[in-house]
């Protein structure tokens, strides 16, 4: 605001902000439509949108975009999922409208989602991966277990067989054995004697 300005001297100056360096911001502008791809985008509404954006913002600076040219810019940078509506979309003639195009392009979208497998949950998948290592290890402690009591009854049992020879009976699979020093059967079995039974060097023969 300037004293003694005009209403009309106010919008010119204002349009010359608006306005300044308008065929730069053109030329930018058509360089960024032409390269929308749809691929850069989560789906087909904002694909749409941007293409929409950008025609409005090159008829703001004076470089309108019809629809036809709109309609062909739309389908070159759909993704190979949307092969066969664009065809029918090039196909037509004439060319449909800018937003007949996009609703078609959003029920091809809906029917592509409903073909693809519903895949689980990312807490369901590590639940079920945490049920199948706890049910793992679970079975290799039992399987531990079982070998652990294998090989104690396995001892168990030449133990008892060491105590019935000294008994002078037999039991289990081995034959009596006839007296034997207590160190001996010490050493036959494999068992680290008491050191209370341990006698003096050297050892007696009998």
């Amino acid at each position: 605001m300037e004293p003694n300005s005009t209403a009309l001297a106010a919008w010119e100056r204002l349009a010359d902000i608006f306005h300044d360096n308008q065929n730069a911001r053109a030329v930018a502008l058509e360089q960024e439509f032409s390269s929308v791809r749809m691929e850069t985008f989560p789906n087909v509404t904002t694909y749409c949108q941007r293409l929409k954006t950008l025609s409005d913002q090159l008829r703001d600076v004076g470089a309108p975009v019809n629809n036809h040219r709109l309609v062909l810019q739309l389908i070159s940078g759909l993704t190979d999922a949307y092969k066969g509506v664009a065809t029918l979309i090039r196909q037509s003639n004439p060319l449909p409208t800018f937003h007949h195009a996009r609703s078609m392009l959003t029920l091809e979208e809906a029917g592509l989602a409903k073909m693809k497998p519903v895949e689980p949950p990312a807490a369901y998948v590590a639940t079920q991966s945490r049920a199948s290592d706890v049910s793992s290890q679970s079975t290799d402690r039992r399987s531990s277990n079982r070998s652990r009591s294998h090989n104690s009854k396995g001892r168990g049992g030449n133990r008892g067989n060491g105590g019935g020879s000294r008994r002078g009976t037999s039991q289990g699979s081995y034959p009596p054995m006839p007296p034997q020093p207590q160190y001996f059967l010490y050493q036959h079995w494999g068992w680290a004697p008491p050191p209370w039974v341990v006698p003096s060097c050297p050892y007696p023969t009998s």
